[in-house]
């Protein structure tokens, strides 16, 4: 059963992709410690601010493995000291090919880490260049290989519709992927984001983002071809073999609590959303000063709730049901939000079974065009 999660953000990077609108900086080796000193502080200091059997903690970034190894077991111990994490607990870090050794995962696997997720993106190396990336191929599969030594619960990350990126670039790259038999993969689309390289290159005229529908033949061809090589599609972008969904990735779309630790990370317990400082000095300097970093706080009302509910858990393929909204809410979603199901079952946008509710493969679509009819 998923109960409530834990999020460590470690903001360094070796050097920020092209791509990348995440809270995360190059070049910042000097706050590495004073980093890991503050972020230990804020975990003992938040200790209970959410009373609960943990169940999931994430490690994301940035990239969380440039940071020495013996950091991210101090960071993990402070955890295992103040809060109750479960026996089974799914505890993830995010790794970066070309700055993984045997040292890392050692010391990751000793520590209680029991699933990485490693950003491969393309199998390319022009692609990989062409993005940002560190690493080769040749490293991702030393990487790789080396990982499989200590985990058996590895996801790959993969993105798609990348300038220049052609069909069989991204046909090569599944193929080569299920051949090594992770339990997990997430596959991306490229969004341009404001404030990205890539976002100054398209408004510079020197990148183009695919066109729609030959992005959308990607999708489908990446979900038909997953499918196929018996990966669960169990939510938008991600795929599992049955039984290694990522716990703590379903925890959000389930709008369960959550606890966020780091610069820029969110918490969400009871009914407000707050959001540290993302900048990494600010952040050092606030823990320090009065040992919180909290900046941005918002009190979610019982509609603000429902709404979240409704459009997170359609993110999942097996949609929403109606006694767990009644639960939570103690109404029914068909009839709070009669009108949005009705449109979107008659536009063949969602299908009803039963107490359920759930996207159609068109609705998969245009998903953000569904959600947006369950906002008040």
């Amino acid at each position: 059963m998923i109960r409530s999660g834990i999020y460590i953000h470690i903001p360094f990077c070796k050097r920020k992709c092209y791509y990348c609108d995440f809270n995360s900086y190059a070049n910042m080796e000097k706050s590495l410690e004073p980093f890991k000193d503050a972020i230990m502080r804020e975990i003992r200091n938040r200790k209970d601010e959410l009373k609960d059997i943990f169940t999931s903690i994430y490690i994301g970034g940035g990239t969380p493995n440039v940071l020495p190894p013996f950091y991210i077991e101090n960071i993990l111990d402070e955890i295992y000291k103040y809060y109750d994490i479960s026996n089974d607990a799914e505890i993830s870090i995010e790794l970066n090919p070309g700055l993984i050794d045997d040292e890392k995962l050692k010391t990751y696997k000793r520590i209680g880490i029991n699933r990485i997720s490693i950003g491969l993106q393309a199998w390319q190396d022009k692609l990989l260049k062409k993005i940002g990336r560190i690493h080769t191929i040749h490293d991702f599969i030393e990487n790789y290989d080396m990982a499989t030594k200590y985990f058996d619960n590895i996801n790959i990350d993969i993105m798609y519709a990348l300038p220049d990126q052609i069909f069989d670039d991204f046909k090569e790259t599944l193929s080569n992927v299920v051949s090594l038999k992770p339990t997990h993969i997430s596959c991306y689309g490229l969004i341009l984001e404001e404030g990205t390289v890539f976002y100054k290159l398209y408004e510079e005229n020197k990148i183009k983002p695919a066109d729609d529908e030959f992005e959308m033949m990607m999708y489908h061809y990446g979900i038909e071809f997953l499918q196929k090589n018996g990966y669960k599609h169990y939510e938008i972008s991600n795929y599992a073999i049955p039984g290694y969904e990522c716990r703590h990735n379903t925890l959000y779309w389930k709008d369960l609590q959550y606890i966020g630790f780091g610069p820029g990370a969110y918490s969400f317990v009871d009914n407000r959303r707050c959001g540290n400082v993302k900048d990494i000095k600010k952040y050092i300097e606030m823990i320090n000063r009065t040992g919180y970093a909290i900046e941005d706080i918002d009190v979610l009302d019982e509609k603000d709730k429902m709404s979240e509910y409704m459009f997170l858990g359609l993110r999942m393929m097996d949609g929403v049901y109606d006694r767990d909204f009644k639960t939570r809410f103690g109404k029914s979603m068909f009839s709070i939000f009669k009108n949005a199901i009705d449109k979107n079952i008659g536009l063949n946008l969602l299908i009803r079974e039963g107490d359920n509710i759930k996207l159609t493969q068109k609705g998969i679509d245009v998903s953000n065009n569904v959600f947006e009819d369950f906002l008040f």
